[in-house]
């Protein structure tokens, strides 16, 4: 018996987490910066052209930090479940986030195929689970090469990176 959650990395939280770092350092170096240099008045232009040239340098050092932290395998940091897998000895369920019910594998609501994913110039192995609400991609934190025989498809949504235990499972039910 495996199970996982499928995260999505919210938007906003991802930009107001970075906002709400990088402003306040960006400010508080500008009128360090400004009121060092012009002592004593202070000079806005300088601190506006510093607020710019600082606030590139930090915006980019907190968005990379922020990237790392988010993308690490495991992670749940600024994102909200999607979908949560369950696989049972005789099949599988998709639920979504509030539990409701996507699709059952015994009950034929839900398609487990094994599928090749263009992935950059190549192609990767992956589960698509087909359900009522559209389908669904998932691939192991390590990727397998293209099963021979398959043609690749284009996803038009985000492939989720899974536990690779949960993904030997499905893979195990798979078509």
């Amino acid at each position: 018996m495996a199970g996982g959650t499928l995260w999505k990395t919210s938007t906003s939280r991802f930009l107001l987490m970075l906002t709400a770092i990088s402003l306040p350092i960006t400010v508080a170096i500008s009128g360090a910066f400004g009121a060092w240099l012009f002592r004593p008045d202070f000079s806005v232009t300088v601190f506006w052209i510093s607020m710019v040239a600082v606030g590139f340098i930090v915006g980019m050092i907190t968005l990379l930090s922020l990237l790392v932290r988010v993308e690490a395998p495991g992670s749940t940091y600024l994102k909200l479940p999607l979908q949560h897998i369950q696989v049972l000895e005789n099949g599988a369920t998709l639920r979504d986030a509030s539990g409701e019910l996507l699709g059952d594998l015994s009950a034929g609501t839900l398609k487990l195929v094994r599928t090749n994913l263009r992935h950059g110039k190549g192609l990767a192995g992956a589960v698509a689970l087909e359900h009522a609400g559209g389908t669904t991609w998932v691939v192991p934190y390590h990727l397998l090469g293209a099963w021979s025989g398959i043609r690749g498809v284009e996803h038009t949504a985000q492939a989720h990176r899974i536990e690779d235990p949960l993904f030997d499972a499905l893979l195990n039910l798979a078509e």
